[in-house]
């Protein structure tokens, strides 16, 4: 944890009341007490400071001032269809960590019907909150999940007015993104033909990033890389 992240129903006024892994890690790993300082934010709100005013045996109560903006979002919507659960988590952890603004997990011909009754995607609230604390961040992004392919070119993609990439073998080299973006990764094996030919009637361009093959969770990093030159 690079900040303790405050949810705004812990606050009273400007102290705060913090229990379980955060209080674990303030007495633990910070080695904290009484009268020291640390690095704070508010879910959904500012960055800041806080002194800890009390430490009880199970909690700790903070008193803090929040008035530093969160870092700039990434201006990236990105589309990705379901991984393999455990993959899913690494890759979906450094999303909100890169600050993706929004995230669509689709299904798609290449999607096994089991992962989407994994565990893993019902904690993705959980996921979305180490990270923002690892990240030094607040602001969580907008996450949907689509079930149906189709369902969420019919419907997902509605009102979205970004530059549309899809990420495939077979695309030209990209030297430069044209942002804000909507950027659509398929899962191991990648889109099939029809899948790509239904992006490509709604505007999206076919790209790769190269001779080499990666696996969905490198290539999803990697190209937010290229995405932030």
């Amino acid at each position: 944890m690079n900040i303790i992240l405050i949810r705004p129903e812990e606050t009273n006024g400007n102290t705060a009341h913090i229990t379980g892994e955060r209080f674990e890690h303030i007495r633990r790993v910070l080695k904290l007490g009484v009268g020291d300082s640390l690095k704070v934010g508010i879910l959904g709100g500012k960055l800041g400071t806080a002194v800890i005013t009390e430490m009880r045996t199970e909690s700790a109560v903070l008193r803090f001032e929040c008035n530093q903006e969160q870092p700039a979002r990434m201006p990236v919507s990105i589309v990705l269809a379901l991984p393999r659960p455990k993959v899913f988590r690494r890759i979906f952890f450094g999303l909100v960590c890169a600050g993706v603004k929004d995230i669509h997990i689709i299904n798609s011909w290449r999607v096994d019907k089991s992962y989407w009754e994994s565990p893993y995607l019902e904690r993705t609230d959980e996921y979305v909150f180490e990270a923002l604390q690892q990240s030094k961040d607040t602001m969580p992004p907008k996450v949907t999940f689509h079930r149906y392919f189709m369902g969420f070119i019919e419907n997902g993609l509605a009102g979205m007015t970004e530059n549309r990439y899809i990420a495939h073998p077979s695309g030209n080299e990209i030297k430069e993104f044209e942002k804000p973006l909507c950027l659509a990764v398929g899962c191991e094996g990648g889109f099939i033909q029809k899948e790509l030919d239904t992006f490509g009637k709604q505007g999206f361009r076919q790209f790769s990033i190269g001779e080499r093959i990666l696996t969905t969770e490198y290539a999803v990093p990697y190209i937010l890389g290229m995405i932030a030159k």
